[in-house]
């Protein structure tokens, strides 16, 4: 399983997941797709700014077996 904070996961095939900026402040969704790939007990984090408020949102992604 893939969790995911500050973000919306919009596809996901194995380890392979596509996700969207959700802003925490404002609630906006990008319309921008970022594709990664992401190993067990690995945590990926990102930092991008809000196109619609302009704060700095922090994604962060795991990939669980359990």
């Amino acid at each position: 399983m893939i969790t995911i904070v500050g973000g919306e996961i919009s596809n996901q095939k194995g380890t392979t997941v596509t996700y969207r900026l959700k802003c925490e402040s404002c609630g906006y969704i990008d319309s921008s797709e970022t594709t990664i790939t992401i190993m067990k007990g690995v945590t990926e984090v990102t930092t991008r700014k809000c196109p619609h408020c302009g704060k700095s949102q922090i994604i962060k992604m795991k990939f669980d077996m359990n």
